[in-house]
């Protein structure tokens, strides 16, 4: 993985002006008052789950129990003094409980993520196959993006869904379209970016990619190929460092290559670099534009079309983010306050799109 070296997302409109958090949590009393014992509550509950996600450490409990203590150590001063850290926001607040679990966990979710990963490669053929058997454009786009939204379902971070996955075990990634809000969606830009779509292909599209397994087997890699198939090239930016059950750097090279064995359109477009998958230099599930790595940077220069992908990282963080690209955003509200806070309920869709500006 790359050094320190950080660099400014060179797509950004304003980047002297960029600020990632949608939510000011120091000035906003009644946010904060929600959001730390939520995040509290998510941390606690990691307490239970450590023995199945970490069975050959004896220890597990005990280290959990440990990243509980200190971050509500941290969540006392803060209801108290909120300028205790030097940027206070969800983006903060879940980079720093990430922080505490790497002292302990190389990567807690790892087991998790390759069960997931497992049963999604297990689908991706016939998913690719149902994607290529709709000859309508605006159909087929439709269901590469309910399947980008389906994916995002599964986020083991967000406590809503993280209950829906422990009762039903079962729980697939056709559960998954039907849990999202029917369109029209909360925000649906969708026909703006079909039309956009039906112009002269893309040149280079970035995606920043967020949860292992179906959102990344059956959500982007479809989508991703799609734009493949059409001439554009396509980054895949992934996290430098484990966090929850997003997908990591080294992740998305194993995952690539095996979805290769099914799919020549990918294998072909990984042998000629015109999938490229990159590291994006963030330790937590969110997303900061300014702490990117210059490798990526340097991949982002020539693109026309930029993508974000996820709750952390299309809203907690850039949902007011202006880009000199067109860029779409995507993401299912899975927590019930952030959802309400915007006017929309749970489980409705985000699916925003704005043209190069």
């Amino acid at each position: 993985m790359t050094g320190d070296s950080k660099n400014v997302c060179p797509l950004l409109k304003n980047p002297e002006a960029y600020n990632p958090d949608t939510i000011d949590l120091i000035n906003n009393t009644k946010e904060r008052n929600y959001w730390l014992p939520c995040l509290e509550v998510m941390v606690k509950k990691f307490i239970d789950k450590i023995e199945y996600l970490v069975p050959d450490d004896p220890e597990a409990k005990e280290k959990a129990e440990l990243c509980y203590k200190k971050f509500h150590a941290l969540s006392e001063q803060l209801l108290e003094n909120p300028r205790v850290l030097p940027s206070l926001s969800i983006r903060t607040l879940l980079e720093y409980c990430e922080n505490n679990q790497r002292v302990y966990f190389e990567d807690a979710w790892k087991l998790q993520k390759e069960k997931e990963y497992g049963h999604a490669l297990l689908r991706f053929k016939n998913r690719i196959d149902f994607i290529d058997s709709i000859d309508n454009f605006d159909e087929k786009w439709l269901e590469l993006t309910k399947g980008v939204l389906a994916g995002n379902v599964f986020d083991w971070g967000a406590r809503a869904v993280a209950e829906i996955l422990e009762k039903e075990e079962e729980f697939g990634f056709g559960d998954a379209l039907k849990t999202i809000q029917k369109r029209p969606w909360f925000c649906d830009k969708l026909d703006m970016w079909v039309d956009r779509l039906k112009q002269d292909p893309y040149k280079t599209c970035v995606i920043f990619v967020d949860n292992a397994g179906y959102d990344f087997v059956l959500g982007i890699l479809p989508m991703a190929r799609e734009l493949l198939s059409h001439g554009t090239k396509v980054v895949l930016a992934a996290n430098s460092f484990p966090t929850l059950n997003d997908v990591t750097y080294d992740e998305l090279n194993v995952y690539c290559s095996e979805a290769a064995q099914y799919c020549d359109i990918i294998k072909n477009a990984l042998t000629e670099g015109q999938l490229l998958k990159m590291e994006n230099g963030q330790k937590g599930p969110c997303l900061d534009l300014r702490t990117l790595t210059p490798e990526l940077c340097e991949a982002m220069e020539p693109a026309d079309l930029l993508i974000l992908e996820g709750m952390g990282r299309a809203v907690h963080t850039n949902l007011r983010a202006k880009f000199t690209v067109d860029c779409a955003k995507l993401a299912v509200l899975k927590n019930e306050w952030l959802a309400q806070s915007l006017g929309a309920q749970q489980f409705a869709v985000v699916c925003s799109y704005e043209s190069a500006t």
